[in-house]
């Protein structure tokens, strides 16, 4: 005869893992990794920008993993309304905006230091953002990009004069490649 109270906690303990997974497989679809960026990537992200009195953005803030480090002059782009909410909670005294990053993009005035989180690989509007960040590079409106890549792969190739892999993060899930790109 079998035990209800074990059975159930079975059928429990199977909606939890399923709903855990359902939540890694969103996640992987809308940030293109299986968890946000370690802090240890947010470092070599900051260590990959150097020393610049430019003006930083930052596209993709996503939940604010690499946000945490960047300068307090740092503009944040994030567009999803669920991670734009946790950001204005986490970094009250920031500027994020709510925005499409390409859009941002197009609207530039001034030379800018761009720190990009947005996904190369596994996202479908990439090509996009490429093509809006090189109409920048032309404009003069970005002259640094700071990125990184899940695969081995220059995701801004062709745009900058001058474009290197500076480093690869192993303290991430999964291991990132830093890339920066300048004039």
């Amino acid at each position: 005869m079998k035990n209800p109270e074990a059975v159930a906690g079975l059928r429990r303990s199977r909606s939890k893992t399923a709903t855990a997974l359902l939540s890694t497989l969103s996640s992987y679809a809308t940030v293109g990794a299986i968890c946000e960026s370690s802090r240890w990537l947010a470092q070599s992200m900051y260590r990959a920008i150097g020393s610049s009195s430019l003006p930083i953005v930052e596209l993709g803030a996503g939940y604010g993993s690499v946000t945490g480090v960047l300068p307090d002059r740092t503009v944040s782009i994030e567009r999803d309304g669920k991670r734009f909410d946790h950001l204005r909670s986490a970094f009250p005294g920031r500027t994020i905006i709510p925005t499409c990053a390409i859009a941002f993009l197009a609207d530039l005035k001034e030379s800018t230091l761009i720190v990009s989180s947005i996904p190369s690989v596994n996202n479908p509007e990439f090509h996009h953002l490429h093509e809006g960040v090189a109409r920048a590079y032309r404009a003069g409106t970005v002259s640094t990009l700071v990125t990184y890549t899940y695969f081995p792969h220059n995701p801004f190739a062709g745009i900058f004069p001058t474009s290197k892999m500076v480093g690869i993060e192993f303290l991430n899930i999964p291991p990132a490649f830093i890339w920066r790109y300048s004039c």
